[in-house]
């Protein structure tokens, strides 16, 4: 069997983690890079600041901080605790540098949860366990279990609503005036080893599609007027990324590739969103 040769020499896209950019672009002033260790994996922390790293890197000013982890799909229950420990410990960390005070939360779980490789977000949202509702029924009881007010929505995709999710998620967010929005998604990437192996945690907000050339408008601070803290996990690469033909690797054309996903999809889908949902319950909900 030949072996597929990952080719990274498309400067343009096709992921949405910062951390495959950041190798070439170092030198640039106001592009900051360094790696941690954790409990569980370790973290690759990026920070860019000023017009000149925002277009070298190709993303917004801002902090990306992506934890890299075994294969999502092989962790045991204990592993996938242990992320979640991390994922939380991280959402505090941002909450406090960004000076966020997050007593009411807004989770949003992007994406289509009948496709499976786009199901992260809601099957994230699935796992958050809501709060808000038990403040209205009982104030005694909700102050008592010390936790955030959480609310939770699944927006869908715009072919099956009709509606694009920043309106439902500005429509909302007018109403409920969080403190903070949780956006989660699946994500792009250009690696095939950071399929299923890396959460992406930023500040920056989220584009959904932007990774795979779809552009909508953006669930940020800047069109929503509040805090976003945007979390992904990249489950698609595009085919065209790595072939070969004749014995030999080359890059398709933008018009021959297609997305593709792992053949573990599923159980790559079910235990992120247990990372992720479980990292939001134990930073600001029944789980802390």
């Amino acid at each position: 069997m030949e072996k597929f040769v990952f080719k990274n020499n498309d400067p343009g896209g096709y992921s949405d983690l910062a951390a495959e950019r950041r190798r070439a672009d170092l030198s640039v002033e106001g592009i900051s890079f360094r790696k941690d260790r954790a409990e569980f994996g370790f973290w690759e922390r990026i920070t860019v600041s000023g017009r000149k790293a925002e277009e070298a890197i190709g993303r917004p000013e801002g902090i990306y901080d992506t934890l890299n982890l075994p294969r999502m799909a092989h962790l045991d229950i204990d592993e996938i605790e242990d992320a979640a420990n991390e994922v939380a410990k991280e959402l505090c960390r941002l909450c406090d540098r960004k000076s966020i005070i997050p007593e009411r939360i807004l989770v949003v779980g992007l994406g289509n949860q009948e496709l499976t490789a786009d199901s992260i977000g809601p099957k994230s949202a699935d796992e958050v366990e809501a709060t808000l509702h038990i403040l209205k029924e009982d104030r005694d009881l909700f102050y008592s279990l010390e936790c955030s007010q959480i609310a939770v929505i699944k927006p869908g995709v715009k072919s099956a609503s009709g509606l694009d999710a920043h309106d439902v998620v500005h429509s909302i967010s007018a109403r409920l005036h969080p403190d903070l929005i949780i956006a989660i998604d699946s994500l792009a990437a250009r690696d095939p080893a950071r399929i299923g192996t890396t959460v992406q945690i930023c500040d920056t907000g989220i584009h959904p599609g932007s990774g795979i050339g779809n552009q909508r408008r953006g669930i940020s601070s800047e069109t929503l007027g509040v805090p976003v803290i945007a979390i992904g996990v990249p489950t698609v690469i595009n085919s065209r990324m790595f072939v070969v033909e004749n014995g030999e690797a080359r890059a398709l054309k933008k018009e021959e590739g297609m997305f593709i996903a792992p053949y573990e999809i599923g159980d790559l889908a079910k235990n992120a969103a247990r990372i992720i949902g479980g990292g939001i319950n134990q930073a600001f909900g029944l789980g802390a």
